[in-house]
Protein backbone atom coordinates (compact mmCIF):
# COMPACT_ATOMS: atom_id res chain seq x y z
CA UNK A 1 0.00 0.00 0.00
CA UNK A 2 1.20 3.50 -0.80
CA UNK A 3 2.72 5.20 2.24
CA UNK A 4 1.45 8.56 3.44
CA UNK A 5 -2.07 8.23 2.05
CA UNK A 6 -3.76 11.60 1.80
CA UNK A 7 -6.64 12.55 4.06
CA UNK A 8 -9.23 11.97 1.33
CA UNK A 9 -8.26 8.31 1.09
CA UNK A 10 -8.50 7.92 4.87
CA UNK A 11 -11.94 9.52 4.93
CA UNK A 12 -13.08 7.19 2.13
CA UNK A 13 -11.79 4.16 4.05
CA UNK A 14 -13.60 5.13 7.25
CA UNK A 15 -16.84 5.77 5.34
CA UNK A 16 -16.89 2.28 3.82
CA UNK A 17 -15.84 0.68 7.10
CA UNK A 18 -18.97 2.20 8.63
CA UNK A 19 -21.17 0.90 5.81
CA UNK A 20 -19.79 -2.64 5.69
CA UNK A 21 -22.36 -4.25 8.03
CA UNK A 22 -25.36 -3.09 5.98
CA UNK A 23 -23.79 -2.76 2.53
CA UNK A 24 -25.33 -5.97 1.14
CA UNK A 25 -28.82 -4.88 2.24
CA UNK A 26 -28.87 -1.94 -0.18
CA UNK A 27 -30.40 -2.17 -3.65
CA UNK A 28 -27.97 -3.41 -6.30
CA UNK A 29 -25.29 -4.48 -3.82
CA UNK A 30 -25.99 -7.93 -2.43
CA UNK A 31 -27.03 -11.23 -3.98
CA UNK A 32 -30.80 -11.68 -3.80
CA UNK A 33 -31.52 -15.03 -5.44
CA UNK A 34 -30.15 -17.86 -7.60
CA UNK A 35 -31.45 -16.25 -10.80
CA UNK A 36 -29.31 -13.20 -10.15
CA UNK A 37 -26.34 -15.42 -9.32
CA UNK A 38 -26.67 -17.27 -12.63
CA UNK A 39 -26.97 -14.01 -14.59
CA UNK A 40 -23.70 -12.71 -13.13
CA UNK A 41 -21.97 -16.06 -13.58
CA UNK A 42 -22.94 -16.04 -17.26
CA UNK A 43 -21.60 -12.51 -17.73
CA UNK A 44 -18.35 -13.21 -15.88
CA UNK A 45 -17.84 -16.52 -17.66
CA UNK A 46 -17.82 -14.65 -20.97
CA UNK A 47 -15.27 -12.22 -19.59
CA UNK A 48 -12.89 -14.62 -17.90
CA UNK A 49 -13.02 -17.59 -20.25
CA UNK A 50 -12.32 -21.17 -19.27
CA UNK A 51 -11.06 -21.65 -15.69
CA UNK A 52 -8.76 -21.48 -13.99
CA UNK A 53 -7.69 -17.92 -14.73
CA UNK A 54 -5.92 -15.60 -12.29
CA UNK A 55 -8.33 -12.78 -11.49
CA UNK A 56 -8.03 -9.63 -9.35
CA UNK A 57 -11.17 -7.93 -8.04
CA UNK A 58 -10.19 -4.34 -7.14
CA UNK A 59 -12.41 -2.49 -4.70
CA UNK A 60 -14.05 -5.84 -4.03
CA UNK A 61 -16.22 -4.60 -1.16
CA UNK A 62 -18.00 -7.54 0.43
CA UNK A 63 -16.85 -9.78 -2.42
CA UNK A 64 -19.71 -9.82 -4.94
CA UNK A 65 -17.64 -10.30 -8.12
CA UNK A 66 -14.87 -12.26 -6.42
CA UNK A 67 -17.33 -14.81 -5.06
CA UNK A 68 -19.04 -15.28 -8.43
CA UNK A 69 -15.67 -15.79 -10.13
CA UNK A 70 -14.63 -18.22 -7.42
CA UNK A 71 -17.82 -20.18 -7.99
CA UNK A 72 -16.77 -20.49 -11.64
CA UNK A 73 -13.47 -22.09 -10.62
CA UNK A 74 -11.07 -19.18 -11.09
CA UNK A 75 -8.11 -18.30 -8.85
CA UNK A 76 -9.32 -15.03 -7.34
CA UNK A 77 -7.82 -12.27 -5.22
CA UNK A 78 -9.97 -9.47 -3.80
CA UNK A 79 -8.55 -6.15 -2.61
CA UNK A 80 -10.41 -3.35 -0.84
CA UNK A 81 -9.41 -0.23 1.06
CA UNK A 82 -11.84 -1.07 3.89
CA UNK A 83 -10.74 -3.80 6.35
CA UNK A 84 -14.37 -4.14 7.48
CA UNK A 85 -15.49 -4.90 3.92
CA UNK A 86 -12.70 -7.48 3.63
CA UNK A 87 -13.83 -9.16 6.85
CA UNK A 88 -17.34 -9.51 5.43
CA UNK A 89 -16.01 -10.91 2.15
CA UNK A 90 -13.85 -13.47 3.95
CA UNK A 91 -16.79 -14.61 6.02
CA UNK A 92 -18.92 -15.21 2.92
CA UNK A 93 -16.10 -17.11 1.20
CA UNK A 94 -15.72 -19.35 4.24
CA UNK A 95 -19.47 -20.04 4.31
CA UNK A 96 -19.37 -21.07 0.64
CA UNK A 97 -16.09 -23.05 1.08
CA UNK A 98 -14.39 -20.94 -1.61
CA UNK A 99 -10.61 -20.49 -1.62
CA UNK A 100 -10.36 -16.76 -2.33
CA UNK A 101 -7.59 -14.48 -1.08
CA UNK A 102 -9.06 -11.29 0.36
CA UNK A 103 -6.78 -8.54 1.62
CA UNK A 104 -6.98 -4.89 2.61
CA UNK A 105 -5.13 -2.69 0.15
CA UNK A 106 -5.14 0.40 -2.03
CA UNK A 107 -6.34 0.00 -5.62
CA UNK A 108 -3.84 2.66 -6.68
CA UNK A 109 -0.84 0.92 -5.08
CA UNK A 110 -1.14 -2.84 -5.36
CA UNK A 111 1.29 -5.29 -3.72
CA UNK A 112 1.26 -7.67 -6.70
CA UNK A 113 4.11 -8.25 -9.14
CA UNK A 114 3.93 -7.11 -12.75
CA UNK A 115 1.91 -9.34 -15.06
CA UNK A 116 0.30 -11.41 -12.28
CA UNK A 117 -3.29 -11.58 -13.54
CA UNK A 118 -5.22 -12.61 -16.64
CA UNK A 119 -8.20 -10.42 -15.72
CA UNK A 120 -8.74 -7.40 -13.48
CA UNK A 121 -12.34 -6.56 -12.59
CA UNK A 122 -13.98 -3.76 -10.61
CA UNK A 123 -17.59 -2.98 -9.74
CA UNK A 124 -18.64 0.60 -9.00
CA UNK A 125 -15.13 1.59 -7.93
CA UNK A 126 -13.57 4.13 -10.26
CA UNK A 127 -16.05 6.86 -9.30
CA UNK A 128 -14.79 6.65 -5.70
CA UNK A 129 -11.08 7.15 -6.44
CA UNK A 130 -9.25 10.46 -5.87
CA UNK A 131 -6.64 9.45 -8.50
CA UNK A 132 -8.26 7.12 -11.06
CA UNK A 133 -5.35 7.52 -13.48
CA UNK A 134 -3.00 5.97 -10.90
CA UNK A 135 -5.41 3.10 -10.45
CA UNK A 136 -5.62 2.30 -14.17
CA UNK A 137 -1.81 2.36 -14.42
CA UNK A 138 -1.62 -0.15 -11.55
CA UNK A 139 -4.29 -2.39 -13.04
CA UNK A 140 -2.46 -2.49 -16.36
CA UNK A 141 0.82 -3.15 -14.57
CA UNK A 142 -0.47 -6.24 -12.77
CA UNK A 143 -2.16 -7.60 -15.91
CA UNK A 144 -0.20 -9.90 -18.18
CA UNK A 145 0.35 -8.48 -21.71
CA UNK A 146 -2.93 -8.95 -23.53
CA UNK A 147 -4.84 -9.41 -20.25
CA UNK A 148 -8.29 -7.88 -19.83
CA UNK A 149 -9.61 -5.05 -17.67
CA UNK A 150 -13.38 -5.11 -17.04
CA UNK A 151 -15.21 -2.36 -15.12
CA UNK A 152 -18.88 -2.47 -14.13
CA UNK A 153 -19.98 1.14 -13.74
CA UNK A 154 -22.97 3.48 -13.94
CA UNK A 155 -23.95 7.14 -14.12
CA UNK A 156 -26.42 8.15 -11.38
CA UNK A 157 -25.77 11.88 -10.84
CA UNK A 158 -24.21 14.92 -12.48
CA UNK A 159 -20.81 15.80 -11.01
CA UNK A 160 -21.21 19.56 -11.48
CA UNK A 161 -24.69 19.54 -9.95
CA UNK A 162 -23.39 17.66 -6.92
CA UNK A 163 -20.63 20.22 -6.43
CA UNK A 164 -23.08 23.13 -6.71
CA UNK A 165 -25.41 21.49 -4.21
CA UNK A 166 -22.57 20.99 -1.76
CA UNK A 167 -21.28 24.55 -2.21
CA UNK A 168 -24.72 25.99 -1.41
CA UNK A 169 -25.08 23.87 1.71
CA UNK A 170 -21.67 24.23 3.39
CA UNK A 171 -19.96 27.43 4.48
CA UNK A 172 -16.22 28.09 4.57
CA UNK A 173 -16.31 28.19 8.36
CA UNK A 174 -17.98 24.77 8.53
CA UNK A 175 -15.39 23.42 6.12
CA UNK A 176 -12.58 24.57 8.40
CA UNK A 177 -14.31 23.00 11.42
CA UNK A 178 -14.70 19.71 9.52
CA UNK A 179 -11.03 19.83 8.52
CA UNK A 180 -9.92 20.23 12.12
CA UNK A 181 -12.26 17.67 13.66
CA UNK A 182 -11.59 15.17 10.89
CA UNK A 183 -7.84 15.41 11.44
CA UNK A 184 -8.28 14.81 15.17
CA UNK A 185 -10.63 11.87 14.66
CA UNK A 186 -8.45 10.19 12.07
CA UNK A 187 -5.30 10.58 14.17
CA UNK A 188 -7.05 9.31 17.29
CA UNK A 189 -8.88 6.44 15.63
CA UNK A 190 -12.32 7.78 16.56
CA UNK A 191 -14.75 8.59 13.78
CA UNK A 192 -18.38 9.30 14.83
CA UNK A 193 -20.87 8.48 12.07
CA UNK A 194 -22.10 12.04 11.51
CA UNK A 195 -18.54 13.35 11.23
CA UNK A 196 -17.51 10.58 8.85
CA UNK A 197 -20.57 11.13 6.64
CA UNK A 198 -20.06 14.90 6.49
CA UNK A 199 -16.41 14.60 5.59
CA UNK A 200 -17.05 11.82 3.09
CA UNK A 201 -19.68 13.83 1.20
CA UNK A 202 -17.28 16.75 1.02
CA UNK A 203 -14.63 14.44 -0.43
CA UNK A 204 -17.07 12.64 -2.72
CA UNK A 205 -18.29 15.72 -4.58
CA UNK A 206 -14.70 16.64 -5.48
CA UNK A 207 -13.75 13.26 -6.93
CA UNK A 208 -13.04 13.22 -10.69
CA UNK A 209 -15.88 10.76 -11.40
CA UNK A 210 -18.27 11.73 -8.60
CA UNK A 211 -21.78 10.71 -9.56
CA UNK A 212 -20.38 7.93 -11.72
CA UNK A 213 -18.68 8.15 -15.12
CA UNK A 214 -20.73 8.16 -18.29
CA UNK A 215 -20.02 5.24 -20.61
CA UNK A 216 -18.45 7.50 -23.21
CA UNK A 217 -16.48 9.41 -20.59
CA UNK A 218 -15.03 6.28 -19.06
CA UNK A 219 -14.15 4.80 -22.46
CA UNK A 220 -12.29 7.99 -23.40
CA UNK A 221 -10.52 8.05 -20.03
CA UNK A 222 -9.38 4.44 -20.37
CA UNK A 223 -8.15 5.10 -23.90
CA UNK A 224 -6.19 8.16 -22.72
CA UNK A 225 -4.58 6.04 -19.99
CA UNK A 226 -3.24 3.22 -22.12
CA UNK A 227 -6.08 0.71 -22.29
CA UNK A 228 -6.53 -0.87 -25.74
CA UNK A 229 -9.48 -2.38 -27.62
CA UNK A 230 -12.17 -0.79 -25.45
CA UNK A 231 -15.77 -1.93 -25.77
CA UNK A 232 -18.85 -0.86 -23.81
CA UNK A 233 -21.88 -3.08 -23.16
CA UNK A 234 -25.10 -1.89 -21.47
CA UNK A 235 -26.03 -3.82 -18.31
CA UNK A 236 -29.72 -2.95 -18.06
CA UNK A 237 -31.09 -6.48 -17.56
CA UNK A 238 -33.02 -6.23 -14.29
CA UNK A 239 -32.04 -9.81 -13.42
CA UNK A 240 -28.51 -8.57 -12.74
CA UNK A 241 -29.70 -6.00 -10.22
CA UNK A 242 -32.72 -7.62 -8.61
CA UNK A 243 -35.05 -5.07 -10.21
CA UNK A 244 -35.19 -2.40 -12.94
CA UNK A 245 -31.99 -0.29 -12.94
CA UNK A 246 -32.65 3.26 -11.78
CA UNK A 247 -29.80 4.73 -13.82
CA UNK A 248 -27.61 3.71 -16.79
CA UNK A 249 -25.31 0.78 -15.95
CA UNK A 250 -22.73 -0.72 -18.26
CA UNK A 251 -19.61 -2.84 -18.63
CA UNK A 252 -16.41 -1.33 -20.07
CA UNK A 253 -13.79 -3.85 -21.21
CA UNK A 254 -10.29 -3.29 -22.59
CA UNK A 255 -6.89 -4.94 -22.73
CA UNK A 256 -3.33 -4.31 -21.67
CA UNK A 257 -1.20 -3.76 -24.78
CA UNK A 258 0.77 -6.85 -25.83
CA UNK A 259 4.04 -5.00 -25.28
CA UNK A 260 5.26 -1.78 -23.70
CA UNK A 261 5.98 -0.30 -27.11
CA UNK A 262 2.34 -0.52 -28.26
Amino acid sequence: MRRGRDRRTKVIQHHWDHRADTFDDEAGHGLLNDEQRRAWQELLSRLAGRPPRRVLDVGCGTGFLALRLGELGHEVTGVDLSPQMIDRARGKAEQEALQIEFRAGDATALADADGTYDLVVGRHLIWNLPHPERAVAEWLRVLRPGGRLALVEGKWADNTALQRSYSRGVSRILNRVLDATSALALRGGGHPSKLVNSNYFRVEVQLPFSGGPSAGGLAAFLDDNGVHDITVEPLMDETLWGGPPEFPRYLAVGTRPPSASQ
